[in-house]
């Protein structure tokens, strides 16, 4: 699991319940933790110098002055470096009294810089650090160090807003590789710490509907033809919630899966709704310690830094929360059946249409979600014979004309249909035998 573990420290609670935490993780899973105090003496000298011209008039003379700076700086740096030393003494004596691996850093310069330094060169596999620190006022939220470094280190990391690991652990699951990491993660702790685990999944059918509400109000009436949208509205009517809800439910079942090789029991929950709003009634209703979610979700890109869900509960949150995934490479942006070729290949993926990530973590590609080698997929599948499928290119080309935001649906929707009646070819007559099912029209009309 976690091997080596930075914990940066400022003698504020929040810091010396990192530190309590840290030693926790460390005893389960016999964790180095490291220690790390920033001090900024430049900062304190360059304060003097602003103050310089309030100074009583017998200390203008340059001399003077200059006398007074060597004094100042020696004293700060002598100062602050000593007041450091003592915070991590605490950290120090934390660990050896329980006989946990341990090692302490001191660095000088700006904190959340510094910080992202030693992270990067380092080789820590997970991060601690307090949602605030010694300068917490009530309006805080997230302090600025914190978020700095959250937002520009890979590694997992640990926001701390509570101590302890008392109650049950939450895994927000969404079918990304990112989140993938998390019930890995979340089954570890749970194990571990002997936690309740549940694994909660949300769909927002909602943004559908009102995306088509939008368009509905912008489109002419020769473009609401040409688009067919009354045609595309009812695709949507009956597949989208049914089948958004069916794919969310086939996560949670991929994660009961994985905890039940490691004898784990999970509880799996399904809602609907806008996901970061969701998960923080279910956290009102069913306190919580621990929360884990990946960093980004499954419409990431790897320009992101944090998913939308994610940052909302990074402040919000009333727990502790571990962001997971970091490390995981994006090499699609709109992943289908390994079956579907797009036409273009990339280092990151290979000959079986699996994932390549930096963590040498894998998944096979499967309708707008990942799921793990030899993972199965759901109820709907399993009475299913599993053959595979190909896809001609006049096929895929019909349904690349679909909105992006169900085209994934629809290919599922073709696959079963094709898997079901013994196809091991995805033509453009099945396409169209599926379309007829619920427009009656061929798909090659939709642009």
């Amino acid at each position: 699991m976690y091997k080596k573990i930075l914990i940066p420290i400022d003698n504020s609670k929040y810091s010396n319940y990192c530190i309590d935490l840290g030693i926790a993780i460390s005893t389960k899973f016999g964790s180095q933790l490291v220690g790390c105090h920033v001090y900024d003496a430049t900062l304190h000298q360059k304060r003097f110098r602003d103050m310089e011209e309030g100074l009583p008039e017998k200390y203008q003379d340059e001399k003077e002055l200059q006398r007074q700076r060597n004094l100042h700086a020696s004293l700060i740096n002598q100062g602050l470096k000593m007041i450091s030393e003592s915070y991590l003494d605490v950290f120090k004596e934390k660990c050896k009294n329980a006989n946990v691996p341990h090692n302490e850093i001191l660095l000088e310069g700006k904190n959340y810089y510094e910080i992202i330094r030693e992270v990067r060169r380092g080789g820590y596999d997970l991060v601690i650090i307090g949602a605030l620190g010694l300068a917490a006022v009530n309006e805080n939220l997230i302090g600025s160090v914190c978020e700095r470094v959250v937002r520009r280190i890979k590694t997992d990391v640990l926001i701390v807003k509570r101590n302890g690991f008392g109650g049950k652990i939450v895994v927000a699951v969404d079918g990304s590789m990112q989140s993938l990491a998390g019930v890995k993660s979340a089954i570890s702790f749970s194990r571990s710490f002997n936690m309740k685990l549940d694994a909660v999944s949300i769909y927002d059918p909602h943004y559908h509907r009102v995306a088509f509400g939008s368009i509905a109000k912008v489109l002419s009436e020769e473009a609401g033809k040409i688009f067919r949208f009354k045609e595309q509205e009812t695709l949507h009517e009956e597949i989208i919630d049914k089948g958004l809800a069916k794919i969310y439910q086939n996560h949670l079942d991929s994660a009961c899966n994985i905890a039940k090789r490691e004898g784990v029991e999970i509880s799996s929950i399904l809602l609907d709704g806008k996901p970061f709003d969701q998960i923080l009634r279910y956290l009102k209703n069913y306190p919580s310690s621990l929360l884990i979610v990946g960093r980004t979700g499954i419409h990431n890109t790897n320009s992101l830094d944090l998913g939308s869900t994610t940052e909302n509960l990074l402040r919000l949150a009333p727990c502790n929360i571990m962001l997971t995934g970091g490390n995981i490479r994006v090499t699609m942006e709109n992943p289908v059946h390994s079956g579907v070729s797009s036409g273009k290949k990339t280092d990151n993926v290979n000959e079986r249409g699996n994932y390549q990530y930096e963590e040498g973590v894998a998944g096979t590609v499967a309708s707008n979600k990942v799921v793990p080698e030899g993972e199965e997929c759901g109820e709907e599948d399993s009475s299913v014979e599993h053959v595979p499928l190909i896809w001609s290119n006049e096929a895929h080309e019909q349904t690349e004309r679909i909105p992006s935001f169900i085209r994934g649906i629809v290919r599922k929707r073709i696959e079963k249909y094709a898997q079901e009646n013994g196809h091991r070819e995805i033509t453009e007559e099945i396409v169209n035998e599926v379309k007829s099912q619920y427009m009656g029209k061929d798909l090659s009309h939709i642009h």
